[in-house]
């Protein structure tokens, strides 16, 4: 699954799940935008360690190859 596909549909999933439980604790809309956060912020923290891991990585392989010559 693509990054944005993945960002987006975990954003609906908890979205969707906060509208659940503020509908049956008539809470509208706090649970609806507090998971919505959530999940915002849980996303962009994961892409941060990917994207670190994926650098960490890429400059390994580069210093492999510049290391070789």
């Amino acid at each position: 699954m693509s990054r944005g596909a993945e960002i987006a549909g975990t954003l609906l999933v908890f979205f969707g799940l906060g509208w659940l439980i503020d509908r049956a604790l008539g809470t509208t809309p706090w649970f609806m935008v507090g998971l919505a956060l959530l999940a915002v912020v849980a996303q962009f923290v994961k892409l941060y360690y990917v994207y670190n891991a994926e650098m960490s990585s890429l400059e390994a392989q580069r210093k492999a190859v510049v290391t070789k010559r």
